[in-house]
């Protein structure tokens, strides 16, 4: 059979190198509930998810081995053997132990669908979805996507109303993405991030843990002037925890945001990057951001996993206020998406020859993805929930997501056991309500007001 093979994209390479060198291979497992407020009939829920399946192309990638080399091609259709889960008059326990159970099953394997979808009932009796998918072909944008168009088509097909228009096809996406190396466009790019990284300016690794980590990685290699440390662990057992930003606070930081022409994104972005300034007692902050790159109505009504993370630097000093930093981050982030498009890999290479990081070694601990996408469908108001599979290639990853039924945000951490504490997040999270709170309500707050707050009362538990 004659099939048209295509190289892994920059995203899916990123996410093929973090599977291939760790010891737990659901890695790439994304595990997503979304569960509506109302009983539906699973029936008619069962044949939307079939219908949102054929109309969802990234479903038919597999992915295979050729002369070497991952590749990926685009499968016939196979129709989704789709599972009823019902945990009605059970505990919220109980469920999720299935749930977590389920996610930590690997989905990624060459030749084969990569994902499995069931329908569920909550203990309260009200229906949904749970989906595990590889992040090799789904980011949360994508999931979310593929969320809406199931419960679009369970309304049409309930209420007998025209079907929602079809999503675009991923593959075309695809072809343009794989083509984008060959492009003007792809060197202008590179030239940007050869430019950002300056060997007179080199950043310094900082941590969530605080300074005591640079400083145990300066010892070893007997080098008190290092300003980079080792990243690189086999060992990538994850656990994760959702912790929320109330709706109250969450409509002022809102009206702070308008009043102020600054995004919410870059408000908490400064207050993590100064909880971090504050422990490690620096002002230059490095981490990953990570850009979902869904600008245009193809890019967000498509498949396929596209975000890329890149380099994010701030450098504020105490006496910058709490809008001027914001405006910087904001300045800063808008610039960055005109780049977004280069390989995330690429601009790894170009930093760590600027400075000389070996292989294991680097500035950036923590990633941060700002995607609170809210899921209200045909009058249907859905929660969601992550999974998580129980294993993370990185240290830190903290995802900012819609806080669902409840209103507000919600933050999901996902971090390496050995590395991060469930105490530290929870003193992190703590320090950060205090600090937003601190943002939004005193006119006048400096950068140096964020780093003077005491943390240590924990704000939940």
């Amino acid at each position: 059979m004659d099939r048209n093979y295509y190289d892994l994209t920059f995203a899916q390479r990123i996410l093929y190198y973090s599977q291939k060198y760790t010891l737990h291979k659901q890695v790439n497992n994304v595990a997503t509930f979304a569960l509506t407020d109302q009983k539906l009939d699973v029936d008619i829920l069962t044949q939307a998810i079939r219908i949102a399946v054929q109309r969802n192309d990234c479903f038919n990638i597999r992915f295979e081995k050729v002369k070497g080399d991952e590749k990926q091609y685009f499968a016939e259709y196979e129709e989704p053997v789709i599972e009823y889960l019902d945990f009605e008059g059970k505990t919220r326990e109980v469920m999720d132990k299935k749930l977590y159970k389920i996610a930590k099953k690997r989905v990624t394997k060459n030749k084969k669908p990569m994902y499995k979808i069931h329908t569920i009932c909550s203990p309260e009796g009200t229906h949904g979805i749970y989906f595990v998918v590889s992040h090799m072909i789904l980011d949360s944008w994508g999931i979310t996507t593929f969320f809406k168009d199931i419960f679009a088509i369970y309304s049409s097909l309930i209420n007998g109303t025209e079907m929602p228009k079809p999503l675009y096809p991923y593959e075309k996406l695809l072809i343009e993405e794989l083509n984008y190396r060959n492009t003007p466009a792809y060197e202008k790019d590179k030239a940007y991030f050869q430019s950002l990284f300056v060997e007179e300016n080199e950043p310094i690794f900082t941590h969530i843990n605080g300074s005591e980590v640079l400083e145990k990685y300066r010892g070893k290699k007997g080098n008190p002037s290092l300003r980079y440390a080792s990243s690189f662990n086999l060992w990538s057992k994850a656990d994760n925890h959702m912790l929320p930003i109330d709706k109250e606070l969450v409509d002022e930081m809102n009206a702070y945001c308008t009043d102020n022409k600054i995004s919410m994104q870059s408000l908490i972005l400064l207050v993590y990057t100064r909880y971090v300034a504050k422990v490690n007692f620096v002002n230059d902050i490095s981490m990953h951001t990570v850009v979902a790159r869904r600008g245009t109505l193809r890019e967000k009504n498509t498949g396929g996993t596209r975000v890329h993370f890149f380099p994010f630097r701030t450098v504020f000093e105490r006496e910058v206020t709490v809008q001027d930093a914001c405006k910087s981050i904001d300045q800063q982030q808008s610039t960055l998406y005109r780049y977004a498009n280069m390989d995330p890999l690429e601009v790894v290479k170009i930093s760590k020859e600027t400075y000389n990081v070996p292989q294991e070694a680097t500035h950036f601990f923590s990633s941060l993805t700002f995607q609170p996408v809210k899921l209200s469908v045909a009058g249907m108001n859905l929660d969601t929930k992550w999974y998580g599979n129980g294993a993370y290639s990185g240290g830190l990853y903290l995802t900012v997501m819609d806080g669902g039924f409840m209103g507000g945000l919600k933050i999901y951490y996902e971090y390496q056991v050995n590395i991060v504490s469930l105490e530290t997040i929870q003193k992190f999270h703590s320090y950060m309500i205090k600090a937003l709170e601190k943002c939004v309500r005193e006119k006048d707050a400096t950068v140096g007001d964020l780093l003077d707050i005491d943390e240590q009362k924990m704000a939940y538990e």
